[in-house]
């Protein structure tokens, strides 16, 4: 039994050590919508694979904090697959409560979080769907954000 479990252990992590992580950098950080209540942006990334095979994006969780406070928590589905030696943008949706900017004209905001990925191996895929193996990649971005005006 404990030979099992060591054996799987080793090929585990002979199946990640071929598995470069992509790199993730923070572009830069579009408002979406405005209303009374909240506004919206997107937080865009390049996100660059430097492997010889196709990496597919799996799911972003992520939270925000400003003047440190946590005032948004999210998962977010990446939907991509970044194919050999390139890179893509993908951006993620951000929330913030009028509550926490009240008599404010600019928020710093700090975005910490991962971003789950798999190769496209069989054997990857079922590490990844029995819980043994869960690739992933740290996501990072801060920013001065001008507050939008309400939208009419």
């Amino acid at each position: 039994m404990v030979r099992n479990v060591v054996l799987l252990c080793l090929f585990c992590v002979g199946v990640g050590c071929g598995v470069k992580q992509p790199t993730v950098q923070y572009l830069d950080a579009v408002v979406t919508q405005s209303t009374q209540d909240a506004f919206t942006f997107d937080v865009e990334f390049e996100i660059a694979n430097k492997n010889d095979f196709p990496l597919q994006l799996l799911l972003y969780n992520y939270e925000v904090t400003s003047g440190g406070r946590t005032i948004y928590t999210g998962l977010a589905s990446a939907e991509k697959t970044i194919p050999y030696s390139l890179s893509i943008t993908n951006s993620i949706p951000v929330v913030i409560p009028r509550e926490f900017v009240v008599d404010q004209d600019e928020i710093y905001w700090q975005l910490s979080g991962t971003l789950g990925f798999i190769p496209p191996k069989a054997i990857s895929q079922t590490l990844v769907d029995i819980g043994i193996w869960k690739p992933m990649v740290s996501v990072r971005a801060h920013d001065v954000l001008q507050v939008p005006a309400i939208a009419e």
